[in-house]
């Protein structure tokens, strides 16, 4: 597993993948990554997981490329923000599949979670395909937090903020539990 974390400055990575790999984006503090993968070995794989946390005044831009130059490749990526008070993101994500990757497989997903008033996401997932069997799907999901839900919890005796905390828990949950030992 590789593990990046956005720190205040601009950061940019270029990972070549020949097998499989895991790699992990934590945002805390806002800052800016670029980080592109190359599938370049037949039946490579990867997959780029993302926590972003915007608060304050946080202010992110995020890049990520998914690069498949050959057949039978595989490659997942999912970033998930959870923004507060004035907090921001740009993000924009590209999967390009080149004319020989036959057969690859790409999915990019990017959801966020706004809680605060003036918090704002810009998102921006895009496709490059110039092979003609392939399987590639991208979205953006922008969402608050349920009203409904916040009742529901807080009729069972659960305060505003630890409803409010259960639920951005759920939200970025099956982050978590691929990766058990990290922490915020």
């Amino acid at each position: 597993m590789i593990k990046f974390e956005i720190g205040k400055g601009y950061e940019q990575e270029k990972i070549i993948i020949d097998r499989h790999e895991d790699i992990l984006v934590i945002g805390k503090n806002g800052g800016s990554l670029d980080l592109e993968i190359i599938l370049e070995k037949e039946g490579a794989s990867a997959n780029i997981y993302g926590i972003i946390i915007g608060k304050d005044a946080h202010s992110y831009n995020i890049k990520t490329t998914s690069s498949h130059m050959v057949p039978n490749t595989k490659s997942r990526v999912h970033i998930k923000g959870v923004f507060m008070d004035s907090s921001n993101m740009n993000f924009f994500g590209m999967i390009n599949i080149g004319k020989i990757a036959q057969l690859s497989d790409a999915y990019l997903k990017n959801d966020n979670l706004m809680i605060g008033d003036n918090c704002k996401v810009n998102s921006s997932p895009q496709l490059e395909i110039k092979a003609d069997d392939v399987k590639a799907s991208h979205g953006v999901t922008i969402s608050t937090i349920d009203n409904e839900h916040m009742y529901y919890l807080m009729s069972r005796g659960i305060s505003d903020k630890k409803s409010r905390d259960l639920l951005v828990t759920g939200f970025i949950n099956d982050i978590f539990q691929k990766f058990p030992d990290i922490k915020l």
